[in-house]
């Protein structure tokens, strides 16, 4: 195995303290009484969230670096998407929740998973997978899909945050929720949803970027529905307003989503090996660690 190879591999290793790092913050939010020292509203969503990296993100992250480390590229896929998604949670966690107990736990998850990231994307062979979708991958569709989903959450966002704005008022979300801003909106439009708008153009174009990120913000969108869904249930199990026609709409982007993953990551071939790091687009991996 040559250098590159160890080095896209090495960040494999990173599972290990965010997976354990992982269990700690979820299931201290779900099994520690009064954590959470936020508006009732908020420690539901968290509750609900807890619960669903807990049960699912969780396993999911181990088993696709387990197998990612056996070489199979959809599970490298899957590895990167697992830890977009908790960058991004982990980012809201300790930006916007109150300070607790766990709070150094936040920040050790937000900094693992985002260099964990980082070195998965820099190690990884863009070409190489580009090369392993078939003819009948859903490139223009799964581009398309993208594309709206991020122009939908723009202006959803957007008009809440331009009338309060231009008004001088707090926007009503950031009022019932009780902190300094809304972290969700911050989030979105300053990184996710940009991220699914470049990557549909990228996508669109053919370009080897957008066949890997668009698999990894695939599987980054279903864990993040999951985890909304999970939300609106536990706050309804709270007491709280849950709102019906959320659950809908989140529905049918969960079945969506999960129906374009599924779609896409089908026409990958399980032909080839290891994550392919960068500049090593024939590398293989030895017999003793391949499929």
């Amino acid at each position: 195995m040559d250098n590159d190879a160890r080095s896209a591999n090495g960040w494999l290793w990173l599972t290990f303290p965010i997976a354990l790092l992982l269990a700690i913050a979820a299931g201290g939010g779900i099994f520690i009484n009064g954590l959470y020292r936020d508006t009732p509203s908020l420690v539901a969503q968290a509750i609900g969230q807890d619960a669903i990296t807990l049960l699912v993100v969780l396993p999911t992250l181990v088993t696709g670096a387990f197998l990612a480390g056996r070489g199979s590229q959809r599970a490298w896929l899957i590895w990167l998407g697992v830890l977009t998604y908790i960058v991004y949670t982990y980012a809201s966690y300790a930006f916007g929740i109150r300070f607790n107990p766990l709070f150094l736990i936040y920040v050790a998850l937000l900094g693992c998973s985002t260099y964990a990231l980082i070195g998965g994307l820099v190690t990884t062979d863009w070409v190489g997978i580009k090369e392993r979708f078939t003819a009948k991958t859903p490139v223009k569709a799964v581009s398309i899909y993208l594309g709206v989903f991020a122009a939908l959450f723009y202006a959803l966002w957007l008009s809440e945050a331009v009338p309060a704005s231009i008004a001088g008022e707090t926007p009503q979300s950031v009022i019932h929720a009780g902190t300094p801003t809304n972290l969700v909106h911050v989030l979105d439009m300053a990184w996710m949803l940009p991220a699914l708008g470049m990557t549909a153009v990228s996508l669109w174009r053919k370009q080897p970027l957008g066949h890997t990120l668009a698999g990894a913000l695939l599987i980054c969108l279903v864990l993040l529905i999951s985890a909304i869904l999970s939300m609106v249930v536990t706050m309804g199990r709270a007491g709280q307003p849950a709102v019906i026609p959320q659950v809908v709409i989140f529905g049918v982007l969960f079945a969506a989503s999960i129906g374009m993953m599924i779609w896409y990551l089908k026409n990958l071939r399980a032909s080839g090996t290891g994550p392919l790091p960068s500049g090593s687009q024939h590398w293989v991996m030895p017999k003793t660690r391949g499929r």
